[in-house]
């Protein structure tokens, strides 16, 4: 079974951006696209993260993916361009 989510937020333990991109989503979003994005922990679920992260040649966290797209957001410091990514249709 698939995930209906058109976006996946790929995240892992002891990385400071990954708790900034979090925190944005929650904060200045305030989980607007909570329901939109499903987060993918290297940690929590590593086959997942990996089988998804090699498919999409991504080398580090955090990321996000848009999953009809394909495309890949690796500058996550920005709340405009996470939110510009985040309302591509």
């Amino acid at each position: 079974m698939t995930d209906p989510r058109p976006f996946v937020l790929f995240t892992q333990d002891q990385c400071p951006q990954c708790e900034t991109l979090k925190r944005m989503l929650t904060l200045p979003l305030r989980g607007a696209f909570d329901d939109q994005i499903e987060v993918l922990h290297r940690q929590q679920n590593p086959d997942a993260f990996t089988a998804l992260a090699d498919a999409h040649g991504l080398a580090r966290t955090p990321a996000l993916l848009h999953r009809p797209s394909g495309k890949l957001l690796l500058d996550t410091g920005s709340l405009g361009a996470v939110k510009a990514f985040l309302t591509q249709s």
